[in-house]
């Protein structure tokens, strides 16, 4: 397992942080409500579809 870098932040985020979060997030929202409900519900089963492929494929790992 990889160890955490030293660098990485920990604790509570700052202001800076919270407000780029927020401006990030509205952009996705933007960017979704731009392709359509339909092309949304495509892409989640798409990759619903793709994991569960790659469950399939390592069910023996998992011991299923």
């Amino acid at each position: 397992m990889a160890s955490v870098p030293a660098d990485k932040p920990r604790g509570p985020w700052t202001p800076e942080e919270i407000a780029r979060e927020e401006r990030v997030t509205r952009a996705r929202v933007m960017e979704d409500r731009k392709r359509g409900v339909t092309a949304n519900l495509e892409a989640a089963t798409a990759l619903t579809k793709a994991a569960n492929i790659i469950a399939e494929a390592f069910k023996h790992a998992r011991g299923a």
